[in-house]
């Protein structure tokens, strides 16, 4: 049976207001509409709920009955909408995002202090996972992923510029093994896989040259299914890896890891945060969007919120 919430309503206001026209002013109506609605209620019920006279009205034991279980239940109705308005609009609870632990080291690290510092009261739980995740299903506010792999039906919010793949050895690896100077050169070393965790696919390695897109089928011995285990690879000079750049600017910097076949590294779109549209509306979303569109306008003196698409 459907709730009858608006005859309810009538109901609990006729019962506190002592009388029709004193329902009418709380819920700002005229009487005779009052009068209907009660009357409509009790038809659906069943059941009178006030025995009335020319002068007042008073509860009947159906009446009585109704009102000592309806308002606190009615009450608890209430608050819980109120809690749930509250939720959507106050700047604290929990933003769940799902995103590979590569798009973590590029987009959320350098910032996540600040933004905790700002934002003591919105907890953000990250999982990692290289696979796409129905976000809604596994209850996840948004997520974030590259550009080119976004459903169509997410609105997006760029986090970082474009990203450039990086091919990348030790030194120690090159002085033994030597400078590969082209992509099909790469089918005389040893080379590290990487292999999605979700798909059990191994990464391809892609090159960008003179005649357009192309891949090589790599040979080495090793495969990995982690990005922080691919790196510590390469910097033990155990083959050559590729990854995105800024997941290995510190190690480039430091003389751990040199970067190798420059003019054919492709470039990707960089990485998005998407939601669906209804989450847009959640002030911890709203909060979290403006904190990384700031930044990423202060970091790379450009704005930050292109949208990539929007549904």
């Amino acid at each position: 049976m459907r709730l009858p919430m608006s005859g309810l309503e009538v109901f609990l206001a006729v019962a506190d207001g002592g009388s029709l026209r004193a329902a009418a002013r709380a819920l700002g109506v005229q009487p005779p509409a009052v009068s209907h609605q009660l009357k409509a209620f009790e038809t659906e019920l069943g059941v009178t709920l006030f025995a009335r006279t020319t002068r007042s009205l008073s509860l009947t034991d159906a009446g009585r009955a109704l009102l000592r279980r309806a308002r606190p239940a009615v009450g608890e109705l209430n608050a819980a909408l109120e809690e749930a308005r509250g939720i959507g609009s106050a700047a604290k609870g929990t933003l769940r995002l799902t995103l590979p632990y590569v798009a973590h080291q590029i987009t959320l690290a350098p910032r996540l202090a600040a933004f905790r510092e700002a934002y003591p009261e919105i907890e953000l739980e990250l999982s990692f996972d290289d696979a796409f995740v129905d976000i809604i299903a596994e209850g996840f506010q948004g997520g974030i992923r590259l550009g080119d792999l976004i459903q169509e039906n997410m609105i997006a919010v760029r986090l970082s510029p474009p990203v450039n793949v990086a091919y990348f050895a030790s030194p120690a690896y090159l002085a033994r093994h030597g400078r590969p100077l082209q992509p099909s050169d790469l089918l005389g070393h040893r080379c590290i896989y990487y292999r999605y965790i979700g798909s059990q696919r191994l990464a391809e390695w892609e090159f960008q040259g003179k005649e357009g897109p192309t891949s090589v089928k790599v040979t080495g011995g090793l495969i990995v299914n982690s990005t922080s285990a691919l790196v510590r690879a390469a910097c033990d000079g155990l083959g050559i890896a590729w990854l995105f750049r800024p997941a290995i600017d510190a190690e480039v910097a430091a003389g751990r890891l040199e970067c190798l076949l420059e003019d054919y590294a492709p470039e990707r779109p960089g990485y998005f945060l998407y939601y669906p549209k209804e989450n847009a509306q959640l002030e911890v979303m709203r909060r979290f969007i403006d904190f990384m569109k700031l930044t990423a306008e202060r970091s790379a003196g450009r704005p930050g919120d292109r949208a990539l698409r929007q549904g």
